[in-house]
C-alpha cells in the first residue's frame, strides 16, 4: 500500500496540519487501520479506497478512535488523489463516501500546491449552553468568566462532527483543558469536542479531550464556526472568513470558510502541499 505525508492549510511543506493518506486496494480491518495510525503518529490518518473513477471510500482515524468526519483529512486526501492519480487535470471533483455522509470536494492545482474546497452541507445548530452552565466549561478550559464574550452564546454546532463553540474576547493564550471529566461534560450538551475562538481576531484552538495534544488546524470545526459567525452576523453571508489556528504549536495555518447564498451550505477551503510518499509492506 502506498502512503503519502501531506501538509494541509498551508502552501508550503513542513507547515500547516500534517496528515497521512493511505491508499488501500481492499477494505482493511478496523484494528489494522488504528494500529497504522498509531504508528504514523499524525493527529489523523485517512484510508482511501477507489470505488469508481472519481468516487472514493474514506475512513478517518485518530490515534485513539475512528471519526465519522474530519476536515483536513478530506482536503489532504483530495489533493493527494489529484497529485498522484488524476495528475493530468488542472481541476477535479471528487466524491468521498464516509461512514455517515457523502462529501464532494474540488481540487485545483496551483504551481507546487493545491487549493481544495469541500462542501460540508448545511450546519446543524444543536443547542445553546445556558448562562448558568457556561462557567463550568470556561473553568475546565483554564479560563474565567471575564474571558468569555457576553454578546455571543456558547453553542453546539455541527457540519458532521458536533463542536462546543466557546467565544472569547481575551485569554485564548491561557486556554487548556484542565478537567479530567471534560469528555463527559461535552456529552452533556451533545458535543464531541470543544473549539474556543477569539471573536475579534477569529483565531481558534482545540485539543483532544484529555488535553494532551493541540490540533494545528481543524477543518471539521471551521465549518461549524463559519456557520456560527454568519448566524450571529459577525460576518455577512457572501464574505469569506479566514480562521487562524496553529500559532501556539508553531504551525500557523489559515482556513477559509464561505457559505453558498442559495443553498446555505458551508464551504471550507485550504491549501495542501505534498511532502513525501512511501510503501507499507503488508
Amino acid at each position: 500500500m502506498e502512503y503519502f505525508h501531506v501538509d494541509v492549510f498551508s502552501n508550503e511543506i513542513l507547515s500547516g496540519n500534517g496528515l497521512t493518506v493511505v491508499f488501500c486496494n481492499e477494505e482493511l480491518e478496523d484494528n489494522l487501520m488504528l494500529k497504522l495510525t498509531q504508528e504514523f503518529k499524525q493527529f489523523e490518518t485517512i484510508f482511501v479506497r477507489r470505488i469508481d473513477d472519481s468516487i472514493f471510500n474514506a475512513r478517518i482515524f485518530t490515534v485513539d478512535e475512528e471519526l465519522d468526519f474530519a476536515g483536513h483529512p478530506i482536503l489532504g486526501a483530495a489533493a493527494t488523489i489529484h497529485s498522484h492519480i488524476v495528475r493530468n487535470e488542472e481541476d477535479i471533483a471528487i466524491t468521498f463516501q464516509l461512514n455517515q455522509k457523502t462529501i464532494i470536494v474540488n481540487s485545483k492545482k496551483i504551481e507546487e500546491y493545491y487549493e481544495v474546497q469541500m462542501n460540508q452541507g448545511k450546519a446543524e445548530f444543536l443547542c445553546e449552553v445556558s448562562k448558568e452552565k457556561r462557567n463550568k466549561y470556561v473553568h475546565a478550559l483554564n479560563l474565567s468568566e471575564e474571558n468569555l464574550s457576553e454578546e455571543f452564546p456558547m453553542e453546539v454546532v455541527s457540519t458532521g462532527l458536533p463542536y462546543l463553540l466557546v467565544p472569547l474576547t481575551s485569554g485564548i493564550e491561557n486556554a487548556k483543558i484542565i478537567s479530567s471529566k471534560f469528555e463527559e461534560m461535552l456529552k452533556e450538551v451533545g458535543a464531541k469536542f470543544a473549539y474556543i475562538f477569539d471573536v475579534n481576531y477569529i483565531e481558534g484552538r482545540t485539543w483532544d479531550n484529555q488535553g494532551n495534544v493541540e490540533d494545528v488546524a481543524t477543518g471539521s470545526a471551521a465549518g461549524p464556526l463559519g456557520a456560527y459567525l454568519y448566524k450571529h452576523n459577525i460576518f455577512n453571508v457572501g464574505h469569506e472568513i479566514i480562521i487562524n489556528q496553529g500559532r501556539f504549536v508553531g504551525r500557523p495555518s489559515k482556513i477559509k470558510v464561505s457559505m453558498s447564498i442559495s443553498e446555505k451550505e458551508i464551504l471550507v477551503s485550504g491549501e495542501v502541499a505534498i511532502l513525501a510518499k512511501g510503501t507499507i509492506l503488508l
